[in-house]
């Protein structure tokens, strides 16, 4: 039971850092969860296994250091490989720094890894088990429990929510591919040029063909359909982490979005002119 109580309480100081090392520079408060609570799950993993793998070696620093760096780097390693291949997206990368692996870990990083596994074990953990020590057993249990599930409600949803999303670019790229060979049909502009610069072009125009006109007030109201599932998280998600890196067919997608946003008046007025036209 203390074992899962440690990595909630790990959890929830690991978001706190996360929140303050991003937070204070932006100048305000940033969710850095991957998750809806205020814990980030890396961070109770990696604490749980320092503490209950390197206890027994708290009296050699040099020991604690290496094996700390070590044992979090891969935990970081294995956790950023995982994300990718599951949401097909990086959701950190420091490629631009030194001595990275694959851009998922970092000597850096490592170093502070290291650190932070000697306070932990040296300093953190014994205030934190003489705190739990004095909450009794049952309150221990119950407060297991309530929390475990809501991490577990919280893991579902959120993870339901990207998911979700990955989803919803598949189904739009038969729309795109579609959309695609209309245009390339009426060949109004080159081949090599991006559709979403295409779109804004043909949107310019107010001489535009019908039938494509009509196909991006489809891709438009599947674009607004895809907006209104789980707004919440994945706004928090963006503002968690800005720079996550997603796969091309994702990038392009959100080009063609900010085309079709660009124009919400274009296609406003088509929808008052269709409807005229079939009450007519």
């Amino acid at each position: 039971m203390e074992h899962i109580l440690y990595f909630f309480l790990y959890s929830c100081l690991g978001w706190v850092c996360e929140c303050l090392y991003c937070g204070i520079p932006a100048g305000h408060f940033i969710n850095r969860g991957f998750l809806t609570g205020p814990y980030c799950p890396i961070y109770g993993c990696g604490a749980v296994l320092v503490v209950y793998v390197l206890e027994p070696f708290q009296d050699h620093i040099v020991v604690l250091f290496l094996a700390g760096m070590i044992l979090t780097s891969i935990l970081e390693y294995v956790t950023g490989y995982l994300m990718e291949k599951l949401f097909h997206s990086k959701w950190w990368d420091y490629s631009n720094r030194r001595f990275n692996l694959h851009g998922r870990i970092c000597l850096r990083n490592s170093l502070l890894f290291g650190v932070m596994g000697i306070v932990v074990v040296r300093i953190v953990h014994p205030f934190m088990a003489s705190l739990l020590g004095r909450v009794p057993l049952v309150w221990q249990g119950i407060i297991a429990v309530v929390m475990s599930g809501l991490f577990l409600w919280d893991c579902v949803h959120t993870i339901h929510a990207i998911l979700r999303e990955n989803k919803d670019y598949r189904m739009l790229e038969d729309s795109v591919r579609e959309l695609a060979a209309t245009f390339r049909s009426v060949s109004l502009f080159p081949l090599e040029e991006p559709l979403s610069q295409r779109i804004t072009q043909i949107l310019e125009q107010s001489d535009a063909d019908e039938k494509l006109l009509k196909s991006l007030e489809n891709l438009r109201a599947q674009y607004e359909k895809r907006l209104s599932a789980f707004r919440r998280t994945r706004q928090r998600l963006a503002a968690a982490f800005p720079k996550r890196l997603k796969e091309a067919r994702q990038e392009n997608a959100a080009a063609l979005f900010a085309a079709l946003q660009s124009h919400r008046k274009v296609f406003e007025r088509l929808r008052k002119n269709n409807d005229a036209e079939n009450e007519g």
